[in-house]
């Protein structure tokens, strides 16, 4: 799994290494229209096109067919692993982190959380790929499908060239039993 990860992340990588341009699509939103009654999933790439139904909020369009922008505050709704209610479980969020925004903001730390409950906050300093994860606790995954959000305590905000707030570059998101 960490192969596909870091695979996953390469491609916005090469692409991003000095920001983006181009058209630009709406924020995914629970407020999209019907969708199709599909399963969800553990493990989710973004360029799935069943994504939309999973990704709550946060999350914009899918870009170089491949990737997605997410804002400063972004959630998943995964389906709960075999065995993660009596094991735990793992989250993993493939990711890279810009050059481009970082050069505004300095900094980003991510938060994962689950309830309200965070699971961990890790710091970021350098652009690059990488692979946010965090612990699960069983008594977190006792549900069929269990909502990932996730903070960053810093975003881009809009502005005249781009008019979404960025956050980082999504590619990948999965929880596995552990």
């Amino acid at each position: 799994m960490t192969r596909y990860f870091s695979l996953a992340a390469l491609i916005p990588a090469v692409l991003l290494t000095s920001g983006c341009s181009g058209k630009h699509g709406t924020a995914v939103q629970n407020d999209e229209g019907p969708k199709a009654a599909l399963p969800l999933v553990s493990s989710l790439k973004m360029n799935d096109p069943a994504a939309p139904a999973q990704l709550l909020k946060g999350f914009w369009a899918v870009e170089s067919g491949s990737w997605r922008w997410t804002a400063g505050n972004f959630s998943v709704v995964l389906k709960t692993p075999p065995g993660a209610s009596e094991k735990g479980g793992a989250l993993m969020l493939a990711m890279v982190v810009s050059d481009a925004v970082l050069k505004q903001v300095h900094s980003q730390s991510l938060t994962a959380s689950i309830a309200d409950k965070p699971l961990k906050t890790e710091k970021y300093d350098a652009g690059g790929n990488y692979t946010f994860s965090a612990d699960v606790p069983a008594s977190a995954l006792t549900g069929d499908t269990v909502t990932v959000d996730f903070s960053l305590d810093n975003a881009l905000p809009p502005g005249p060239s781009d008019r979404r707030e960025l956050g980082v570059i999504a590619t990948a998101v999965a929880l596995e039993s552990k």
